[in-house]
């Protein structure tokens, strides 16, 4: 399988999700003109939630999103949440809590977890999430995510299956192919700073 310019050669045909992610953090930890790259997420973002909005009955009140806070090579999202709030959106963040994630409203406050991860401080929410902008290390065209492998997205979207799931990532990290279960939930729409995917086959610049 050939998946960039990386060749995995398995004995099942397919890499196994602890390859591919080695791959992924090496190839995202070269990533270049960060800046440039940023503020074109940004754009298409905001183009994709607009759009979303406007197709969607009751829009006005379709604007709350849950996004990560970016970590590491991680696609940043601090100038995205500036970006949202400017738009007339409400951001939340995850706080993770045993084996789930929890939904904060973002504000000033924000802690550090056990993994050096930026979590927002304060009382869980039990609003409606209408985006949720997530992290991943590989995807692809058909929306399977690669993620970390604690599962929390996945766990998260299935008890919340309204949630419109939108990936964040650099164009790179798009690949030919990404291993998945039966219990690994799929995006709707992955966003990088080159295009939106939409993964029922359709591309919008």
């Amino acid at each position: 399988m050939i998946t960039n310019k990386l060749r995995f050669v398995e004995t099942d045909g397919e890499p196994s999700k602890a390859t591919l992610r080695k791959y992924a953090k090496d190839r995202r930890a070269q990533n270049e003109n960060r800046d440039v790259k940023e503020a074109l997420l940004i754009e298409n973002t905001l183009a994709l939630l607009k759009k979303l909005c406007g197709e969607t009955t009751g829009a006005g009140t379709r604007r709350n999103v849950f996004l990560y806070l970016s970590y590491s090579s991680e696609a940043p999202t601090d100038g995205l949440t500036e970006a949202l709030k400017e738009n007339g959106f409400t951001a939340f963040c995850p706080r993770v809590e045993g084996r789930e994630l929890q939904v904060v409203p973002l504000g000033e406050d924000l802690m550090l977890n056990e993994r050096g991860i930026r979590e927002p401080v304060g009382e869980e929410t039990d609003e409606e999430m209408h985006f949720a902008i997530v992290p991943l290390l590989a995807v692809d065209r058909q929306g399977n995510r690669l993620g970390y492998g604690g599962g929390y997205y996945d766990r998260y979207f299935a008890k919340y299956k309204s949630t419109v799931r939108i990936g964040y990532c650099y164009d790179f990290q798009i690949m030919q192919s990404v291993p998945h279960t039966e219990t690994d939930v799929p995006l709707e729409y992955i966003v990088t700073d080159k295009q939106v995917v939409y993964t029922d086959g359709k591309i919008r610049k």
